[in-house]
């Protein structure tokens, strides 16, 4: 006989666009189930992500339903990575997905987030129900007119999200063992001296002295559906110049763990 506390899980839905059973590039040399939740705070013009944000691609679907499906890829993967979207955005159904998976399965749990839900993040750690979190710093946070510009708010939100992302990172750094810190590259938005802005920063909190803890750039990848079509046209990065800009960074500040990702070379350590 199901519990009270399982009969209330049951009647809760989520918005997702879709899952993926085996993945091999949202985890750091982890497999994973990787589910999309739907719509996000941020306006990024650049969004690689348009039709989950923008909920134009959208199922919505019991938990317990979407927890089944996870259960029967438990055997070949070892995480389940939930990203988006924002998936923050959904707390509720997030918090008592991983909850059920931490109770019911031999999974880890992972969250991909932009930082800036710094109270659901929190509560997440503190109840032990995130293993991994990979978070992207989309501009130094030091520069909050920039970090508006790149994802596409007015400054003054900016300012408030940018002191959360903050928190969320230094939490992240000093709660969990494995963590993920990644930078898309846009052209136009963002330059290497950008990068290495972020790099300091993030070193000023603590990111050298975790070892599990990780920084990586990422390639731009021009989107077929962009909220600003002027994205769309751009070249994708070469993967060359990010491994370069790597390099330098890691020479002129010490970051101990600094990887490149790129749909041509994969994850590529520096």
């Amino acid at each position: 006989m199901e519990s009270e506390e399982e009969h209330d899980i049951g009647k809760i839905k989520v918005k997702v666009s879709g899952w993926k059973d085996l993945s091999l590039v949202d985890v750091i040399g982890e497999p994973s189930f990787t589910v999309w939740f739907n719509y996000c705070n941020f306006a990024c013009p650049w969004c690689q992500n348009w039709l989950v944000v923008s909920g134009k691609k959208m199922t919505e679907i019991l938990l317990m339903d979407l927890f089944k499906i996870i259960k029967q890829s438990e055997l070949l993967v070892n995480y389940l990575h939930v990203t988006g979207g924002e998936p923050t955005l959904q707390g509720d159904a997030l918090q008592e997905l991983f909850n059920l998976v931490k109770k019911n399965s031999s999974l880890r749990t992972s969250l991909n987030t932009n930082g800036s839900n710094f109270r659901i993040i929190k509560n997440l750690i503190r109840r032990g129900l995130l293993d991994h979190i990979a978070m992207d710093i989309k501009a130094p946070l030091e520069r909050p007119a920039l970090y508006a510009k790149v994802i596409g708010l007015p400054k003054e939100t900016t300012e408030t999200f940018v002191r959360n992302i903050q928190d969320s990172v230094v939490m992240a750094l000093n709660e969990l063992s494995f963590v993920e810190l990644r930078t898309t590259v846009v052209p136009g938005l963002l330059k290497g001296e950008d990068v290495l802005k972020i790099v300091e920063e993030l070193i000023d909190m603590g990111i050298n002295d975790r070892p599990g803890a990780y920084y990586v750039i990422q390639q731009f990848v021009p989107p077929n559906i962009t909220p600003d079509p002027a994205f769309k046209e751009l070249p994708r990065t070469p993967p060359e110049t990010l491994i370069k800009l790597a390099r330098s960074i890691k020479n002129r500040t010490g970051i101990k763990n600094i990887l490149v990702r790129s749909m041509e070379e994969g994850v590529t350590i520096i």
